[in-house]
């Protein structure tokens, strides 16, 4: 516990200390302080919220007065300021969040890393997963290369994790050496669907599947593909 002595998100999650720059934090460790146990805990950094207004002939806002620059920045909900909401008042931020989540509602597998929370707070999404005793594939890959056989295995083990994302209609879209993780004991395992819906949603795309779409196709009428 010590070691987790930095910043408290959504007033459970301790992060370490010293923080790491809380605008590139991106991945990091941290202690849930209500199960006791370390997590894993990714960042996705929040748009801004513009206001749209309408000019006059001579470029000034119709009707213009001055405002709280913080109306402009506080879009996501009064309960972001007291340690994250789940259901943030933005809808832009509301759909991010409900994406991750129904992301993280597919059942466990032991193919895919397991996500625990998703909340928004300081201007940033945050997913919560299990920590796995795991390197990404990169991190292997810059070593040395992989031998002919373990790599057959290293995709068989992907296609098996993305044949049970396609029997939910999920589209995983983001499969990268990074995402895809090779455990101690190895196993490997596929990460990153939750960021990446979170993603796609602050995009403007619609990454859950339709609730009428039959197993194995994703979002839209197109069969699921990666």
């Amino acid at each position: 516990m010590d070691d987790y002595a930095g910043r408290v998100l959504a007033d459970r999650y301790r992060l370490p200390l010293p923080p790491s720059d809380e605008y590139e934090l991106t991945e990091s460790r941290a202690f849930d302080t209500y199960s006791g146990q370390e997590v894993l805990i990714r960042q996705v950094p929040l748009p801004e919220v513009v206001e749209a207004e309408v000019l006059d002939a001579e470029g000034l806002p119709d009707g213009f007065t001055a405002r709280d620059g913080s109306a402009r920045r506080g879009g996501y909900g009064a309960a972001s300021a007291r340690g994250g909401t789940r259901r943030p008042a933005d809808p832009v931020v509301r759909r991010a969040v409900e994406a991750a989540q129904a992301a993280a509602a597919i059942p466990d597998h032991p193919r895919l890393d397991q996500v625990f929370d998703v909340f928004a707070d300081g201007g940033s999404l945050w997913i919560v997963s299990e920590l796995v005793a795991a390197r990404p594939l990169a991190a292997l890959l810059a070593e040395e290369p992989l031998s002919p056989y373990r790599a057959a295995e290293v995709a068989a083990d992907v296609l098996t994790a993305l044949r049970v994302l396609h029997s939910y209609g999920w589209v995983h879209r983001n499969i990268t050496a990074r995402t895809v993780l090779v455990c101690d004991d190895g196993r490997v395992m596929l990460t990153g669907l939750a960021v990446g819906a979170a993603e796609e949603a602050l995009c403007g795309y619609d990454p859950v599947p339709a609730p009428d779409e039959e197993p194995g196709q994703g979002p839209g009428q197109a069969p699921a593909q990666d």
